[in-house]
C-alpha cells in the first residue's frame, strides 16, 4: 500500500493541480465553436430575409455576414451579425483607426525587440529588424496591404507604450463606437481565445475608419513601394492582398467600385474579409466572417462579397431627407399673418440638415419611412434629431437646425483627426468672428421680435381705444337714464304714501 502511494503520489498531485487550475482559470472566451461544413453555413438562416417588405438577400458561405450603408448606418443584410468570431487580421482596422486618431503620418516609429520577435515567424510580416525606423504612414501601408504583424506591434507600442495598453485603448474605442460583442487582446489578430468580435461590431469600426480619407487612400491602394530605411538598403514592393483591389494573385474579382478593404485568415478564424464599395450612390460596408475553403482563387470568399454588393446596389436607394420631408420646416409666414410681405419673404426659422439621408428598398416612397422626433439640449444650432424607421429597422436620420446663421460650415465640418493641427492665431480670430456673428444674430433677432411686439400692441391699443370711447358714451347715457327712472320712482312712492295716509285719515273720519 505504501509502495502504491509513493509510486503514484506525484501523478495524483499533478492531476489535482491541473484540475484546480482548470476550475479556477477565468473563462473569457465567448466564441462558440461549431463543426459545420461549408454547406451547413451556406444554408444558415438570414435574419434580414424575415423582415417585412425587405428585399430577400442571397445565400452566402460565410457563417456571419453584414452589409451596412456607411453614412446612415442602415443594415441592409444580416446573417448572424452578433455572433462572436475570431477576426484574424481584420483586427488591424481598429489598429489603423487608433493610429489615425492619435498620430501624425510623418512621425517616426522605432521597432523594438518585442515588436519584431513576439510574433510567429510564419505569420504575415515584412521582415523589419529591431531598431529599424519607419514613419507612421509607411507602417499603415504595411499593415493594410501586407498585413504586417510586426508593424502592428510597433504602432501599438508607439501610441500606448505596450501592446497590452494598446489593447485596452482598442476595447475602449470599440465601446465608444457601440460594439457589444468585441474584446481585443492584441493589435494584429493572431489567435487568442480572448480575442473576438462580431460582423456587426466590425462594420461599426469600419464605418468610423472610412471617415478618414487617409484610410481610404491607403487601404484602396493596389501596391506601395517602401523606401530603403536605416537598416535596409533596398526598396520593398508591397501588394494589397484584397483581390477586389489588387490583381495580387488573380484579376478575376477586380472591382473599380471597391475603394477599401482588408483580408484575414487563421486556422481558428478561417477567412474573414471586409470590403467597402460605392454602389448606386451609397458607400456599402460588407463584412464576412468564418468562410471556409476560399483557396487561392478566392472562391467562395470573394463570390460571397460580390453577390452581397450586387444585392445591396440593385435593391436599395439613398434618399435625401431635406428634399422630401415637409412636416418639420416652419416658415415665418406660418407664425404671422399680417397681410404684408415683411414676413413672407424671409427664410424659414427651422430647416433640415442637407446631409441627412435614409436608405430604402428600391420602389419604396419616402413617405413610407416613419419619423421619430427627439429634442436635443445644449446645442445652439441643433434643435432636434429626426430618426426614420422602415420595416422595424432604422434607415437614417437628420438634424433640425435653427436658420439665420452662416456659420454652419464651421460647426459641422468634419476634420480628419489623423491630420488635426494645433489651433493658430487665424483660427482663434475666426472663432472670435463666429462668436461675434452669433451675438449680432441674436441682437437682430431680439430687435425684430421687439418691432413685431410693438406693432401688435399698437394695433391692439387702437382697437381697444375705439371700443372704450364708444362704451363710455353708452355707459354715461345709461347712467343718466337710470337716474331719471329712479327720480320717477321716487315721485310715485311719495304719491302712494300720501294716498295711503289720506285713506287712513278718511277712514277715521267716516267712523266718527
Amino acid at each position: 500500500m505504501k509502495r502504491f502511494l509513493y509510486r503514484y503520489t506525484a501523478s495524483i498531485l499533478a492531476a489535482a493541480f491541473c484540475l484546480s487550475a482548470v476550475l479556477s482559470f477565468p473563462s473569457f472566451a465567448a466564441v462558440e465553436e461549431r463543426n459545420l461544413t461549408p454547406e451547413d453555413r451556406y444554408y444558415m438562416e438570414i435574419q434580414s430575409n424575415s423582415w417585412e417588405n425587405w428585399p430577400a438577400g442571397p445565400q452566402v458561405y460565410a457563417e456571419s455576414a453584414i452589409v451596412m450603408e456607411a453614412s446612415t448606418g442602415t443594415i441592409l443584410y444580416a446573417k448572424n451579425i452578433d455572433d462572436q468570431h475570431y477576426p484574424a487580421s481584420i483586427t488591424k482596422i481598429m489598429t489603423v483607426l487608433l493610429a489615425l486618431e492619435n498620430c501624425d503620418l510623418d512621425e517616426e516609429v522605432v521597432f523594438s525587440h518585442n515588436a519584431v520577435y513576439s510574433i510567429d515567424y510564419a505569420s504575415s510580416h515584412i521582415a523589419r529588424d529591431e531598431g529599424e525606423i519607419l514613419t507612421v504612414e509607411e507602417c499603415l501601408y504595411a499593415i493594410l496591404l501586407e498585413s504586417a504583424n510586426e508593424c502592428s506591434n510597433a504602432i501599438a507600442e508607439h501610441i500606448a507604450g505596450t501592446t497590452e495598453a494598446f489593447a485596452e485603448m482598442m476595447n475602449e474605442r470599440a465601446a465608444q463606437l457601440g460594439c457589444t460583442n468585441t474584446h481585443f487582446v492584441n493589435p494584429h489578430g493572431l489567435p487568442d481565445e480572448n480575442h473576438y468580435t462580431s460582423a456587426h461590431d466590425m462594420a461599426l469600426i469600419l464605418q468610423e475608419a472610412v471617415k478618414h480619407e487617409t484610410f481610404r487612400r491607403i487601404s484602396g491602394s493596389a501596391n506601395y513601394t517602401l523606401r530603403a530605411t536605416n537598416l535596409k538598403d533596398e526598396e520593398l514592393l508591397m501588394n494589397n492582398h484584397h483581390y477586389m483591389i489588387s490583381a495580387y494573385k488573380t484579376s478575376r474579382f477586380l472591382d473599380d467600385t471597391v475603394f477599401a478593404g482588408k483580408t484575414g485568415y487563421t486556422t481558428a478564424a478561417l477567412n474573414t474579409l471586409v470590403t467597402c464599395a460605392t454602389r448606386n450612390g451609397m458607400d456599402l460596408l460588407c463584412v464576412t466572417m468564418k468562410t471556409q475553403g476560399s483557396g487561392e482563387q478566392g472562391v467562395p470568399l470573394y463570390t460571397d462579397t460580390a453577390n452581397l454588393l450586387d444585392y445591396a446596389g440593385e435593391n436599395f436607394q439613398k434618399i435625401n431627407i431635406s428634399q422630401n420631408e415637409t412636416n418639420f420646416t416652419i416658415n415665418q409666414n406660418e407664425l404671422f399673418s399680417t397681410g404684408s410681405s415683411f414676413f413672407d419673404n424671409t427664410t424659414p426659422m427651422i430647416e433640415l440638415d442637407d446631409d441627412g439621408y435614409v436608405v430604402l428598398p428600391v420602389g419604396v416612397d419616402f413617405s413610407a419611412a416613419s419619423p421619430q422626433l427627439e429634442f436635443v439640449d445644449g446645442d445652439d444650432e441643433v434643435i432636434a434629431t429626426l430618426t426614420y424607421s422602415y420595416a422595424g429597422q432604422e434607415v437614417g436620420s437628420t438634424d433640425l437646425l435653427m436658420t439665420g446663421t452662416d456659420i454652419q460650415e464651421f460647426t459641422f465640418q468634419k476634420i480628419d483627426q489623423g491630420e488635426e493641427e494645433e489651433p493658430t492665431d487665424a483660427d482663434e480670430e475666426t472663432g472670435a468672428q463666429v462668436r461675434l456673428i452669433k451675438i449680432n444674430l441674436r441682437i437682430v433677432g431680439i430687435a425684430a421680435a421687439a418691432v413685431v411686439l410693438i406693432v401688435v400692441l399698437i394695433l391692439v391699443f387702437r382697437k381697444l381705444s375705439s371700443n372704450i370711447f364708444t362704451d363710455w358714451h353708452f355707459f354715461r347715457n345709461w347712467k343718466r337714464r337710470r337716474s331719471e327712472r329712479n327720480a320717477f320712482g321716487n315721485q310715485n312712492r311719495i304719491r302712494y304714501r300720501s294716498w295711503k295716509r289720506n285713506r287712513k285719515n278718511w277712514w277715521k273720519f267716516w267712523k266718527k
